[in-house]
């Protein structure tokens, strides 16, 4: 089973936890991405994701994935 990590951070504080999230469940760094640099492909060649954002304000997504969850819904994950 082939695990992705996606996160969205402003300050840093969400990709530290994705990046031990990581660390604890033995996967590889390169399979933690930022969701701003994640593309279908990217997210296609994983059987489980795992979604990591910060909120602001009142419960608003960090900035990032309000292109971010556009990818996930243009991925072909129904195979999956």
């Amino acid at each position: 089973m082939k695990i992705g990590i996606f996160y969205g951070s402003s300050t840093g504080v969400t990709e530290d936890i994705a990046n031990r999230i990581a660390e604890k469940l033995k996967e590889d760094a390169s399979d933690v991405h930022n969701v701003y640099n994640a593309d279908k492909s990217m997210i296609e060649a994983y059987d489980v994701l795992l979604l990591g954002s910060s909120t602001w304000g009142c419960g608003d997504l960090q900035d990032d994935w309000y292109d971010g969850v556009k990818k996930f819904k243009e991925a072909n994950l129904s195979g999956k």
